[in-house]
């Protein structure tokens, strides 16, 4: 019975993407028109049987541009559970990530920027991770259905951890970095219903420290009407010097459905 009703709940939302196909792109470029736009959606999922797991990840993203600047804010939550091989309920994912950048145009294709991003993951007992990073930007295209940008900066990042951890031989909760960082990311219509939308960033370390911390997100939308979008995301961290046992890449899968806001 239950193999049935995901067998139907997964053929009415085929039905919806298939049938459902007036809509706008939802990660589609900004328009410069100082209006804020942006998504919030979730992805849900949970199994049962031999194996229970439940997982829930929210996300959020608003932007206001204009044709001297852009305010960009976006964030994400990621909580997940399942059982071990005793059966016992364990956390598996508890994670949350935010971020702010304004950026300011100084020529026709160049801009400065200020960014602030905040992470905190309780399974590695990172309380919290705060980077703050400045530098120069540069348009490689603009149009109203494509943009791609480049950035690079210099950035200094804090991490707090709730227990001592060991990085590189040494045993602290605190640690910290200064590091550059150079990124890309790009927005695409790819028609009146489908966008996607990617951003890498990779910040190597300036102090010795031989530190990389690599993120990587991206996102594809399908519209179902002028409001809903149905969702795929990928959201991958890399760390080159994690702590002692922890592993150094981190990798969320998901697909959701996300409810666009603000201006047409």
């Amino acid at each position: 019975m239950r193999q049935l009703n995901s067998l139907r709940v997964a053929c009415i939302a085929a039905s919806i993407a298939t049938v459902q196909t007036s809509g706008a792109a939802d990660v589609a470029p900004t328009p410069k028109d100082g209006r804020w736009r942006g998504l919030a959606g979730a992805a849900l999922s949970a199994t049962s049987g031999n194996t229970e797991t439940t997982s829930v990840l929210l996300n959020a993203d608003a932007a206001r541009a204009t044709h001297a600047d852009k305010i960009s804010l976006g964030g994400n939550y990621n909580r997940a559970t399942g059982t071990d091989e005793q059966g016992a309920r364990v956390t598996t994912a508890d994670k949350a990530s935010a971020f702010g950048q304004y950026d300011h145009d100084i020529a026709p294709a160049w801009f400065g920027f200020g960014r602030a991003a905040f992470d905190n993951d309780a399974l590695i007992d990172l309380s919290l991770r705060s980077t703050f990073a400045g530098g120069l930007g540069y348009r490689v295209f603009d149009t109203e259905d494509d943009s791609f940008t480049l950035q690079a900066g210099l950035g200094y990042t804090a991490e707090r951890y709730s227990s001592l951890q060991t990085i590189d031989g040494r045993i602290d909760s605190e640690f910290s970095t200064t590091h550059l960082l150079l990124a890309e990311e790009s927005a695409h219509k790819v028609s009146d219903t489908v966008s996607f939308k990617q951003r890498l960033e990779v910040d190597p370390s300036v102090d010795g420290t031989r530190r990389v911390l690599v993120k990587f997100n991206a996102n594809l939308a399908v519209a179902l009407n002028s409001s809903l979008s149905l969702n795929v995301g990928v959201i991958d961290t890399y760390n080159t010097r994690p702590p002692d046992g922890d592993e150094r890449n981190d990798v969320s899968l998901f697909t959701g459905v996300n409810y666009r806001f603000g201006g047409p």
